[in-house]
């Protein structure tokens, strides 16, 4: 009769398959754990067997020779018409905006005066940085962007914090 176990990757408790024969498994069947789970692999092997990773190497430029850099998005857009006339479409549009937005800032200045100040207006002290959450459903394109929320804690003794002058 099998047992359960937790995945390694997302935490889940999952039945274990009995079809194992030495069933220590250690991850479950999803797509996403799978493939995590094969990289792990792939990753100690590049690290423990030269031999592999002599083989791995030859392999991907082999692979890239058969498939240059510079060939990539043309033999795409061949294959795929529709996404190409889509994009460019989406391109005129983000072009004509971007057209606009220039000349309504034609006359502003470029540089911004109330940017550098002889104050600093962040006060001395102990602060605590943390992830700033955007809310639910709202995503940040450049996902691995940090963005930080400074708070500054008015609550601590003051022999915690130095007085420097």
């Amino acid at each position: 009769m099998p047992g359960y176990f937790y995945c390694r990757h997302c935490g889940k408790r999952t039945r274990k398959n009995p079809r194992i024969k030495n069933n220590n498994q250690n991850c479950c069947g999803s797509r996403h754990c799978q493939q995590s789970r094969k990289n792990l692999w792939e990753k100690k092997k590049l690290k423990n067997d030269v031999n592999y990773c002599v083989k791995r190497k030859s392999q991907k430029a082999n692979w890239r020779k058969k498939r240059p850099v510079h060939n990539y998005q043309k033999e795409y857009r061949g294959s795929h018409p529709f996404y190409a006339e889509s994009n460019r479409k989406q391109q005129r549009l983000r072009n004509k905006k971007a057209s606009k937005i220039a000349l309504e800032n034609k006359n502003r200045k470029i540089v911004k005066t109330d940017a550098l100040t002889s104050e600093s207006s962040i006060r001395q002290g102990l602060y605590e940085i943390l992830p700033f959450t955007m809310g639910q459903g709202k995503k940040i394109v450049k996902t691995d962007a940090l963005i930080v929320e400074i708070r500054a804690h008015h609550r601590f003794p003051p022999f915690l914090v130095p007085q420097s002058g």
